[in-house]
């Protein structure tokens, strides 16, 4: 505009007026020379072709001196109006458009050609629109605003924003673990921090000016777009967006999972100026998360099986090694629940004694193998005729007690003869086989259940004594039949003048539970002892008095429930002051059984059970020789024989060879000599027909480690490291009892860990690990699946 003014750039409208101006005079000339030849026609065609070939011409005229017209194109009364110049001189800016130019011929006025030109600017504003300086200048503005436009937008690309932060805020920005990002409205990153950079993947100068969104994220969005992104949502919302997982790819195709918090940049008036977003990488947490998950999975899986072993190894527990009928402690426990049902309620029980017809004759004649085969085929005979709810147990060596809830005496003397007959059928690869049995029920008068077996083993004897193969009931049992009081009487009583006190088994087995929870390894070795003693006693006292020996060996050492944990539980060797206090748990004992089941048989046993064959220098008031209880010299010997073969924690046990070699060399002095011999071969004898055992864990100690196990396995679902502690520390201890060195280890470090409250990774793996060799302990107890049950 500065330029139009002082001339420098042309005037559009006067530059048209001049070049006009100068049009018509040219034509004037021309004109001038025509009307000096005279030639109007020529003027007339000159005019008119000047008209065709210039648009700008609107109309033209030829006018001569005296007004005629002379010649004529376009409109031009029209065009031209009434406006005629003043004079020739006329300003030729505002009436270019109509020019008149005079003609003269032979040096004399001719007349005058009048043309009609288009007005070079339009009237008021429009005309001021059509200013060239306008326009030029409307060029160059939008032009300049352009090129600003796009020079700026991509010099804010480049622009680093970190430049005006202080060094200081800077590198503590990088030190944050988790990436942090800041970005404007648009989601353009203004400043990254290296954790964000370094998981990118780029420099943080890449990441300057890049849309977050561009960026490689995994994360399906349901929006599409820009839109959904924890960011956009911010900004959007003006409100913060916490805890959003979101995957980003980065140059090496790794994904990585983020947990996004973004808030919105807020100004004092609440305008929103840009994003603020941290970014905490979840990969490595969720790759722990999923190997843990995946170990509890593994875990869980252990956990079922040990408890499906578990119920097998209770139910192996429970089993004679050799027929798998139900043991006989396992039989009292169902025998006296059932009885007290009966009375209770009313209920018919009967019970059914069976004995094998000349067994003693199989063993002498066709060897132990074919009496074991006799017993198994007698086993499998009467588990498959007897009923689901019957009990059918070993009760002695040849002998068989089968139990029926609900039934009166007739019905189980018909389900005996069906036992019998079935015996006498099945076929034997050496001998023929019967069997004589002994029947009796609650209904007939029996006060406890011992006293319901004698009247079946006295039903029995009857049998035996009228030629054998035969079924008799006690009802049938004549009055005044002379019974040898050394052959039948399975009662556990002591006379007390016309009087009988019986053994309830029930209290026998909580005194052994109590044992059991002080003390499970002691508990274990009195069953184990309980077992060797039944095997020897076998054929040797009346059947009573067998009994009686079992319950002693249960209880031998009831009086350690007395005895200090610092000195029972004690791993190694005890002092001389903790051996005297250790000592007195012999006297605690009898005092427990004196006071509980009043039995002088029971008390006396468990009294001299440690009194030597061949006279006790320490204590000679103690009875010596056969002046000693029958049953506290036998179960001298078991306990002695169990204790050296057995492993404690400061020694390794004997081989059964130099056990058996050291009982030898003891006897006479300190066991019974006929009694250690056939101890020795009832044991050979028993051990031909047992299933090897694990590092000496039996089913019962297999059980009780598999159960604690499980309970470490419910401890670690519910995330306590206080209670697992506590239950490795506890089985770590039963392990230690049970001489299984790879469980106490693991359960060691399984407790230190639980302890110190670290990874549960390393508490999962290491209470797998105990699953796995809890499953392998019980797997070597229990019976291939190929097995007969």
């Amino acid at each position: 505009m500065l330029a139009s003014a002082l001339g420098i750039i042309p005037s559009r409208s006067k530059t048209i007026a001049r070049g006009r101006l100068n049009l018509c005079e040219a034509i004037a000339i021309q004109c001038s020379l025509l009307a000096e030849r005279g030639d109007l026609a020529a003027m007339e065609d000159s005019l008119e072709a000047l008209w065709r070939r210039n648009p700008e011409i609107l109309s033209a005229v030829l006018v001569s001196t005296d007004g005629t017209v002379m010649a004529e194109v376009g409109d031009h009364v029209d065009q031209w109006g009434s406006g005629r110049p003043e004079a020739r001189g006329a300003d030729a800016d505002t009436r270019a458009h109509l020019v008149e130019v005079p003609l003269v011929a032979n040096h004399a006025a001719w007349g005058v050609i009048e043309l009609a030109f288009p007005q070079i600017s339009r009237p008021g504003w429009r005309g001021w629109l059509d200013s060239p300086v306008l326009r030029l200048f409307a060029f160059i503005g939008a032009f300049a605003c352009l090129s600003h436009w796009i020079y700026l937008s991509r010099v804010l690309q480049h622009l680093n924003p970190s430049k005006v932060i202080p060094p200081r805020v800077r590198a503590t920005l990088d030190t944050f673990a988790e990436g942090l990002l800041v970005m404007d409205n648009d989601q353009r990153i203004i400043l990254a921090n290296a954790a964000f950079a370094n998981a990118v993947g780029e420099p943080t100068d890449q990441l300057q000016g890049r849309r977050v969104a561009d960026l490689a994220w995994a994360t399906p969005l349901e929006t599409g777009g820009l839109d959904g992104y924890p960011w956009a949502d911010a900004v959007r919302e003006q409100l913060p967006q916490m805890g959003r997982l979101l995957t980003l790819v980065d140059r090496s195709e790794r994904a990585r999972t983020y947990t996004v918090n973004a808030s919105p940049i807020l100004d004092e008036g609440g305008t929103c100026h840009g994003v603020l977003a941290s970014f905490d990488d979840m990969s490595v947490l969720e790759q722990r998360n999923a190997e843990l998950q995946q170990a509890l999975n593994k875990l869980k899986e252990s956990r079922d099986r040990i408890r499906q072993q578990n119920q097998e190894l209770k139910l192996l527990a429970t089993r004679d090694p050799l027929t798998s009928c139900l043991n006989r402690r396992a039989f009292y426990e169902q025998f006296e629940h059932l009885f007290n049902s009966a009375t209770r309620y009313g209920h018919p029980l009967s019970c059914v004694l069976v004995d094998i017809d000349h067994f003693k004759s199989v063993n002498d004649v066709h060897g132990h193998s074919a009496g074991d085969e006799v017993l198994r085929t007698v086993a499998r005979v009467l588990n498959e005729v007897s009923r689901e709810s019957d009990l059918v147990c070993r009760y002695g060596g040849e002998e068989f007690c089968v139990l029926l809830p609900h039934l009166d005496v007739h019905n189980a003397c018909q389900a005996a003869e069906r036992f019998r007959e079935a015996i006498a059928s099945a076929p034997t690869s050496h001998v023929s086989v019967t069997a004589s049995l002994g029947v009796s029920a609650v209904s007939l008068g029996a006060g406890d259940p011992q006293k319901l077996l004698d009247q079946a083993d006295q039903a029995l004897y009857v049998a035996k004594r009228s030629g054998r193969n035969r079924v008799v009931s006690w009802v049938d049992v004549p009055e005044g039949t002379e019974i040898d009081p050394t052959q039948v009487s399975r009662t556990a009583v002591v006379p007390e003048g016309d009087t009988a006190v019986a053994i309830p088994f029930h209290a026998v087995t909580a005194l052994s539970s109590a044992l059991a929870y002080r003390d499970a390894a002691t508990a274990e070795h009195s069953r184990r002892v309980a077992d060797l003693c039944v095997a020897v006693a076998d054929g040797l006292p009346t059947p009573g008095e067998t009994y009686v020996l079992e319950i002693a060996a249960l209880l031998h050492d009831i009086g350690k429930v007395g005895v200090p944990d610092a000195i029972l539980l004690k791993p190694g060797k005890l002092t001389e002051e903790e051996w005297k206090v250790m000592s007195l748990h012999d006297q605690m004992g009898v005092a427990i059984i004196q006071s509980t089941f009043a039995c002088d048989a029971l008390t006396e046993i468990v009294k001299h059970h440690h009194a030597a064959f061949g006279g006790s220098t320490g204590n000679p008031e103690l009875p010596q020789g056969t002046q000693i209880h029958i049953g506290a010299r036998i179960l001298t010997i078991a306990d002695a024989y169990d204790a050296m073969v057995s492993d404690r924690v400061y020694r390794k046990g004997m081989a059964q060879p130099e056990a058996f070699a050291e009982l030898r060399r003891c006897a006479g002095k300190q066991f019974d000599p006929e009694l250690v011999d056939r101890f020795i071969d009832r044991v050979l004898a028993r051990d031909q027909n047992r299933r090897p055992q694990l590092a000496g864990t039996t089913p019962r100690g297999a059980v009780q480690i598999g159960l604690q196990i499980e309970h470490l396995a419910y401890a670690l679902d519910n995330r306590n490291p206080a209670e697992l502690a506590a239950l490795a520390e506890r089985l770590k201890r039963t392990a230690t009892q049970e001489g299984i060195q790879p469980i106490i280890d693991v359960a060691a470090q399984l407790e230190a860990v639980a302890h110190a409250h670290e990874d549960w990774g390393d508490l999962v793996r290491l209470t797998s690990d105990l699953l796995e060799l809890c499953r392998m302990t019980q797997r070597a107890l229990l019976p291939t699946r190929s097995a007969s049950p």
